[in-house]
């Protein structure tokens, strides 16, 4: 491909991204590069390539690196939280426990450095956005444990649950991974732990 046609090319792309939401297309391109070449691969001068869209314009929309990294960790708990509705919207009188958890699995097994990346910002970044999409999608998961609960449950028993749900499939996730291989959850292990976490929570 020639200058004037490689030229051309960028200007398209640059135009394309100008005319919707322009960060919501950047952060796109940074999960899709995060997914096929790891977090090392992240850069905004990388973005800038990838989208055609001007440096100046990526760091007005991320000031650093941190900032999109920790951008692409809060919107990752933000479709958790939408994957963990849809479940329970969707139960039909399945155990709230099981479909939550599966979902939360699902969205590990599909997008798997993402995953890393939350936990990464939410442990060690320490941003305030990265713990408030994350506090959104527990909630998400107290909804649907409360589904297994009569009505007279305490909140606060219900509650509770829910963060040893969340424990234990961080925990979950991190097992099935490692057994997995890379960017694999490791179907045996799901499935035990999962039917194994339901009976615990079952028993009085």
């Amino acid at each position: 491909m020639g200058t004037t046609a490689t030229t051309s090319a960028v200007l398209a792309r640059r135009r394309s991204y100008h005319v919707g939401n322009v960060r919501s297309q950047l952060s796109s391109a940074a999960s899709a590069l995060l997914e096929s070449e790891g977090a090392s691969a992240l850069s905004l001068r990388a973005i800038a390539r990838r989208t055609g869209v001007a440096l100046g314009t990526v760091y007005y929309h991320y000031a650093d690196k941190h900032a999109l990294l920790a951008g692409l960790a809060a919107e990752g708990f933000r479709d958790l939280e939408q994957a963990l509705r849809a479940a329970t919207d969707a139960r039909s009188g399945r155990s709230g426990i099981r479909v939550a958890g599966m979902a939360y699995l699902s969205f590990v097994n599909a997008r798997p450095a993402l995953y890393g990346l939350m936990y990464e910002m939410r442990d060690v970044g320490r941003r305030e956005e990265v713990e408030e999409a994350e506090n959104a999608a527990f909630s998400e998961l107290v909804r649907a444990v409360s589904q297994d609960f009569d009505s007279a449950a305490d909140p606060e028993v219900i509650r509770q649950v829910a963060q040893a749900i969340w424990a234990c499939a961080r925990g979950i996730a991190a097992l099935a991974l490692a057994r997995g291989g890379p960017g694999r959850l490791d179907a045996e292990t799901v499935r035990d732990a999962v039917s194994g976490l339901e009976t615990l929570v079952a028993r009085p």
